[in-house]
């Protein structure tokens, strides 16, 4: 009796011993799988960071319906996330916040959305730093679209539209001729305006008080370079921005307005900066998917105008 009492304390011993290895080594597994995955999150941020890509903030529970705002990521902590967002925030706390951002892989753009809480908020001079909760999950997502708004007359200070052959993009302001049409604060006749614009594309009115003539003869495709030069809030004051675009026709409507107008769907193909004083033109080839990043502050900055 005594050797089956030892016997079955033995095989408890040895079963318990058994199912302790076994909840060790899943617990260890699975703290190693939670490592890498983690590793994997931090990478994807960081490349996110390295590729200068734009965080898109959208703030939760603020009691405010605040759009969606531009951030940049300063650092990738273990446990916290760094970013500096580019308008000043009120001194909210603890708010819930779904961020968005893509990566460029070789197969391809891949589009990321996590959520998070606001740890901690600082400003310094026009500027917003913000400390967001490291995320557990990364969720593949759709590609965000781009707002658009409608610029306010007084903020867009000249517009100008010349048909385009593609091999000729000016390389200097001394390369570009007249004008097709164009418009500049003091004109009487505001020949063309912004319907809306976004950091892909705008959308350009054109007025046509004869149906027969439209102003410019383009189809779908046909390549356009633009020249805006528009006001951007800075502290109390604005700056004026020189802003050259080539665009790409892909969409053509008329309008039964009193007098009817062209309206051209644009999407741009290459953007350049003019620095003031300069007449090099220095383009850049603009992103379907990352858009335009000086044209993301100020639709930004309009659409926050007009959500106040």
């Amino acid at each position: 009796m005594q050797g089956d009492s030892y016997f079955l304390i033995m095989a408890g011993l040895i079963v318990g011993l058994l199912i302790l290895v076994v909840f060790l080594r899943n617990n260890l597994k699975k703290a190693q799988r939670e490592k890498r995955r983690q590793a994997v999150i931090n990478e994807t941020l960081v490349t996110a960071q390295e590729q200068n890509e734009l965080f898109e903030l959208k703030f939760l529970n603020t009691g405010e319906n605040a759009p969606g705002m531009p951030a940049t990521m300063l650092h990738v902590l273990g446990d916290s996330l760094h970013m500096e967002i580019l308008h000043t925030l009120p001194k909210w706390k603890n708010a819930y916040v779904d961020v968005y951002f893509h990566v460029l892989q070789p197969a391809g753009s891949i589009f990321y959305k996590f959520r998070s809480q606001l740890r901690s908020l600082s400003h310094e001079g026009n500027k917003t730093f913000v400390v967001l909760a490291a995320p557990q999950h990364l969720e593949v997502g759709q590609r965000r679209s781009f707002m658009r708004v409608k610029p306010p007359y007084a903020s867009v200070r000249a517009l100008g539209v010349w048909t385009l052959d593609e091999a000729d993009i000016p390389r200097t302001t001394r390369d570009v001729g007249r004008p097709t049409v164009f418009y500049k604060t003091g004109m009487e006749v505001r020949s063309v305006l912004i319907e809306n614009i976004s950091a892909t594309g705008m959308a350009l009115r054109f007025m046509m008080p004869d149906p027969e003539n439209p102003p410019l003869q383009v189809e779908k495709g046909t390549p356009l370079l633009c020249l805006l030069v528009y006001a951007m809030q800075e502290g109390e004051g604005e700056k004026l921005v020189t802003f050259w675009c080539t665009c790409q026709v892909v969409n053509i409507r008329t309008t039964k307005d009193s007098p009817p107008a062209l309206v051209l769907g644009l999407e741009f193909t290459n953007w350049a900066m003019l620095e003031p004083g300069k007449t090099e033109i220095h383009w850049f080839h603009a992103s379907p998917t990352r858009g335009v990043a000086p044209l993301t502050l100020w639709v930004m900055q309009l659409d926050r105008g007009v959500h106040r």
